[in-house]
């Protein structure tokens, strides 16, 4: 029986804007680290990177969900199957990451970034958390792991994938179940805001909000209405009059503008909303007013994950060099940020893609001894 082939066209180019808006935030950060003029507040930055972050959990809850509800169908879910799987994607990359953080770059003094303290300092607590997938938790409670502690979000996802498949397979009525979640973390989001009987604290809620199972679950929603197919809600969704006000509040939230009392507590969730429509249209819609799927885009977010793992490392460095011609004057400062931005993408781009064709390529070939359906990238690789 040959293997069923699922692809859906543009999602690398939704991978490839999460990662550059990651990028954007952490060239920035640095640059303030290091007592240096930004293009703009530190604030918006890491709104930047959260909201980059957003769109890639958004993202994962909807392939996965989508290609759990497909093999469900077609086979039954292999649980051990499905753990292979994420191990052979998600692992080599991550320990690659943590070793480097851990025990590698933090002998080269030329990596050194003001305000991060010595990785010595907490050192077991942090490493025995990264090691188990638990790196939301180190970055919530203990000083940073330079360049490592973008794996957060990596762990946040092992974390979910490793009760999703289960649910996937054992609840009969997935929407029910998906509602039923996303109600349960919003209940609890809410308790923690609110500090209802002293249960709430900022830190506790720090880490719900790292540990952002909302946005897949929303991810998941999008899986589900495009697998069960239901037309009139699918074109509902595909209305142009709905995708233009869905980029429309993209941008707007892009620029950050919304000042409303207890919008913070809503705003990944209304985020992740916008961004699962947006992907159903793009990767589902024939009419979709914005089309992704180019071999330049396909090419950038198939390296996104290397993309996403090598990027602070190559911005400092980039940043380092670029410093001993930092420029006085405003014009210049701008063309400075500029080359430092495209110098910081290149050689990301360029480590990320030798990553992904001597480790990620050989190891994700793996996967198709276990599973019944043949997805991604892999389709089009022979």
């Amino acid at each position: 029986m040959s293997t069923k082939k699922i692809y859906f066209p543009g999602l690398n180019g939704i991978r490839f804007i999460a990662v550059f808006l990651v990028i954007l935030d952490h060239l920035e950060l640095f640059k303030s680290y290091f007592k240096l003029r930004t293009l703009w507040p530190e604030s918006y930055s890491s709104h930047l990177g959260q909201l980059g972050v957003t769109v890639f959990f958004v993202l994962s809850g909807y392939l996965i969900t989508y290609l759990l509800l497909e093999e469900k169908k077609e086979s039954g879910i292999n649980i051990k199957n499905f753990y292979i799987r994420r191990i052979l994607r998600i692992w080599p990359l991550y320990f690659i990451l943590m070793i480097l953080g851990f025990f590698i770059l933090p002998h080269f003094s030329f990596l050194t970034v003001p305000v991060y303290q010595d990785v010595h300092v907490d050192f077991w607590q942090k490493f025995i958390l990264f090691f188990f997938f638990l790196a939301n938790v180190a970055f919530v409670y203990f000083p940073t792991v330079t360049f490592a502690n973008v794996l957060w979000s990596v762990a946040v996802e092992e974390q979910f994938y490793l009760v999703w498949p289960h649910f996937v397979k054992r609840f009969k009525n997935i929407f029910f179940m998906l509602c039923a979640c996303l109600l349960l973390y919003m209940i609890l989001k809410g308790i923690l805001a609110f500090n209802i009987g002293g249960l709430g604290s900022h830190k506790l809620l720090k880490l719900l909000d790292r540990t952002r199972f909302s946005a897949m679950i929303i991810g998941g929603m999008g899986a589900w209405l495009i697998f069960k197919g239901k037309e009139s809600i699918i074109k509902l969704v595909y209305h142009p009059a709905l995708q233009l006000l869905c980029y429309t509040l993209f941008l707007v939230l892009l620029l950050n503008v919304i000042r409303l009392p207890y919008f913070e507590l809503i705003k990944n969730e209304l985020t992740s909303f916008i961004v699962a429509i947006v992907l159903v249209n793009i990767s589902t819609n024939p009419s979709s007013l914005l089309k992704l799927e180019n071999r330049y885009l396909d090419f950038l977010g198939k390296i996104s994950y290397g993309m996403y793992i090598y990027h602070s490392i190559i911005a400092v460095i980039c940043l380092k060099v670029f410093m001993l011609f930092y420029p006085s004057s405003s014009v210049a400062y701008m063309l400075w940020s500029a080359g430092l931005l495209l110098s910081t993408c290149l050689f990301t781009v360029l480590v990320s893609q030798l990553s992904y064709k001597f480790i990620e390529q050989r190891i994700l070939r793996q996967k198709r001894k276990y599973s019944s359906l043949e997805t991604g990238d892999l389709v089009n690789e022979r």
